[in-house]
């Protein structure tokens, strides 16, 4: 595991509704309870803000990606632990964000069974 005090970011990736942003909250109320530099970067939050104007196209949301893994390189290598949750379907953005981290990057798949996501939906995606 490398130290936390260096900078890090762990990717969290899923289906939408899969819990993605509720375990990044509950792992950044621990780190920054240890006294560490955390930041989210939620994908619903960073659309809003960073990429608004940004469709759904597999190039949207590739730029989405390239964009939300700038900022987490950014924040990471200056010492902060940064949890991004992002839906990021696509295996190749994600290894591009991956291979600008070098080894401050940790993956993590969420699997949420799809009946599962689909209770959870407040955004009507599943419908």
């Amino acid at each position: 595991m490398p130290n936390l005090d260096d900078g890090l970011t762990v990717w969290f990736t899923g289906l939408p509704s899969a819990g993605k942003t509720t375990i990044a909250h509950a792992l950044e109320k621990r780190l920054l309870d240890e006294g560490h530099k955390v930041e989210v970067l939620d994908g619903d939050v960073v659309r809003t803000h960073l990429t608004k104007g940004l469709g759904f196209s597999k190039e949207d949301r590739d730029e989405n990606i390239r964009r939300i893994g700038y900022v987490a390189n950014l924040l990471s290598r200056n010492g902060a632990v940064v949890l991004c949750s992002v839906i990021s379907p696509y295996r190749s953005i994600r290894d591009e964000v991956r291979e600008r981290h070098g080894d401050r990057f940790i993956e993590v798949y969420v699997s949420t069974p799809v009946d599962v996501c689909a209770s959870r939906d407040v955004k009507g995606l599943y419908a």
